[in-house]
């Protein structure tokens, strides 16, 4: 029973635990009485370790009582088997301390200098730069590529295939992002280690899904356990290697889901989404994501809840599906896309999304699209800590910025807060008051004047004609001159509106006016086929100007570009 005591205590401690039960198996009866003798152990002990069932474990124990062996040196253990010129075990036991701790073992006489976090591809591997000793658990801080022969580490040393591995651990220690060959490499290495039933990935970043077609000649997935912890106390992923999917080992078993092959950080160098309109399973999935790049401290550029936001939960963002939303520590912009129009902001609702970016130290703007805010803020709630750090709240339906000192929504009145106001998305909609439309307007041609890039405008339901001047005439009344900083322009007409010839080739002399205009989309209406060839089209396809189509904005899969060498419309696959 005490052996079994022993040896469970071994196992069940990783790391320097595991060590010690491989040290324990390999030490023989002649090694651990030289052992005994050169540590002056007493007679007592000595006749205990005569016990043939229980002195390997006994010896290990004794060794580790004494200070002989630690979590991070065993240079006494080294000393005493060189002493004893019991070499080849003393170079196994260097190597599998290496190994099993990260611990890293020096010096020309095999003796130990003060260990340190080891990056195994430190490792002196044998003669050859390979490792060739049987083991049954690897763990690897070093890693480079990988095929069905070796494991390449970071200073070329090689780790071949093993017939005794067991488990495989990959523990980065440093947020290293893994690309999809070095992952499929690591794959195919590991089927061809016949034993192998556990292979792990800890604290670094895996593509976040995976081609079925490069997993399917991997049949020994199907009996292998392949996780993902990105971080080392955070959620742990298993594979789904039928999906190439990571699946969360939650009651929920959430899988992570993403549109395409995108890395995780290229995914957050864009617009992140949690749209009212997605599925729960997939708010899950998006909100695991953004939790995975926050603690890897992968910059989240813009985290966009597009008619999502409920609230809070204490200082949490509740959605409207009922999940939370926890701080996020690298988020640098939040843009609430609200759409509660009966409904209007509270003060402390406002002063609860600064507080909540605030959490980022990378966190810049906070931007308010279709929100219904209140006239003014209360400044003494307003936090000291935006103020120091200047973050800009922007009301873009308004075209305003609070104000942080008076908690009043301003006008912008210098180039720096123009530029930041139309660095986003600027709407004109049919069905806000004049003074809010005259507002924007007064914004996008102060920011043309000073050429400052405006990215997008959006006209909603309110493009009424191009007058003669070739400006457009909004539903209102009022008129939106030539602005010749726009990059982008979406207008969207009443369903099953009917634009003329003279209408589309309006729109498109208007926007050719601006030297950096990409991209014009045109929604809900009914348009001509073929357009008539003339100097805009030819401008525009100089430029490498796209026209994009889509006659029910419900339908994103239906949509069409015009050709600008023909003038006639293609339709093209989904967004």
């Amino acid at each position: 029973m005490a052996t079994e005591l022993l040896l469970l205590l071994f196992i069940i401690l990783p790391g320097f635990g595991s060590f010690k039960a491989e040290l324990a198996d390999i030490l023989t009866k002649d090694s651990i009485l030289q052992l005994a003798t050169f540590f002056n152990y007493p007679p007592s002990k000595t006749d205990l370790l005569q016990n043939e069932v229980s002195r390997n474990y006994r010896m290990v124990q004794y060794m580790e009582e004494k200070g002989e062996i630690t979590e991070t040196d065993i240079t006494t253990l080294l000393r005493a088997l060189e002493a004893r010129k019991l070499h080849g075990i003393q170079k196994r036991v260097q190597t599998m301390f290496e190994l099993h701790t990260g611990k890293r073992c020096t010096g020309d006489d095999q003796s130990m200098q003060q260990p340190e976090d080891l990056n195994l591809g430190k490792l002196d591997l044998g003669p050859k730069g390979s490792l060739t000793s049987d083991f049954t658990i690897l763990g690897l801080a070093s890693f480079s590529s990988a095929d069905q022969h070796n494991i390449t580490l970071e200073n070329g040393k090689l780790v071949p295939v093993s017939s005794t591995l067991e488990e495989l651990q990959i523990k980065t220690n440093n947020g290293k992002e893994f690309t999809q060959d070095q992952f499929i490499g690591i794959l195919f290495f590991a089927q061809q280690c016949k034993r192998l039933k556990k292979l792990s990935f800890i604290d670094c970043l895996l593509p976040l899904s995976l081609f079925v077609g490069a997993l399917s000649p991997l049949t020994k997935l199907r009996y292998m356990q392949v996780s993902w912890t990105p971080t080392e106390h955070g959620f742990t992923f298993h594979l789904d290697s039928s999906r190439g999917k990571w699946v969360s080992n939650s009651k929920e078993a959430t899988t992570l889901e993403t549109k395409g092959q995108k890395s995780l950080r290229v995914l957050c160098s864009s617009i992140v989404y949690l749209r009212k309109t997605d599925s729960k399973p997939l708010q899950m999935s998006t909100i695991l994501l953004l939790e995975i790049a926050s603690s890897h401290n992968i910059p989240i550029s813009n985290l966009r809840l597009q008619w999502s936001f409920s609230g809070f939960e204490g200082k949490d963002i509740r959605l409207e599906s009922g999940l939370s939303l926890s701080s996020l520590s690298s988020v640098e912009k939040i843009t609430i896309n609200e759409g509660r129009q009966n409904q209007e902001f509270t003060e402390e609702e406002v002063i609860g999304l600064i507080n909540y970016g605030l959490k980022s130290p990378r966190f810049k703007e906070l931007w308010l699209y279709n929100c219904k805010l209140p006239s003014s803020i209360n400044p003494d709630i307003i936090p000291e800590e935006s103020r120091s750090r200047n973050i800009k709240v922007i009301s873009s339906n308004e075209a305003r910025y609070l104000d942080l000192i008076s908690g009043q929504w301003r006008k912008p009145d210098d180039i720096q807060t123009i530029t930041e106001m139309c660095s986003g998305g600027l709407l004109i909609n049919r069905d806000t008051s004049e003074s809010v439309q005259r507002s924007v307007i007064e914004l996008l041609v102060e920011a043309s004047n000073h050429d400052i890039p405006i990215i997008q405008v959006d006209l909603g339901l309110s493009f009424s004609k191009i007058d003669e001047d070739g400006n457009i005439i909004l539903s209102s009344g009022l008129s939106l001159p030539i602005i010749t900083s726009i990059e982008k322009m979406s207008i969207q007409t009443e369903k099953g509106r009917e634009m003329n010839e003279h209408e589309v080739n309006g729109i498109l002399n208007y926007v050719q006016h601006s030297q950096r205009f990409k991209l014009l989309v045109l929604t809900d209406c009914l348009l001509p086929s073929p357009i008539s060839i003339g100097p805009s089209l030819s401008t525009l396809k100089s430029r490498g100007v796209k026209v994009f189509w889509k006659p029910d904005a419900r339908k994103s899969h239906e949509r069409s570009k015009l050709n600008l060498d023909s003038g006639r419309w293609q339709k093209v696959g989904s967004w």
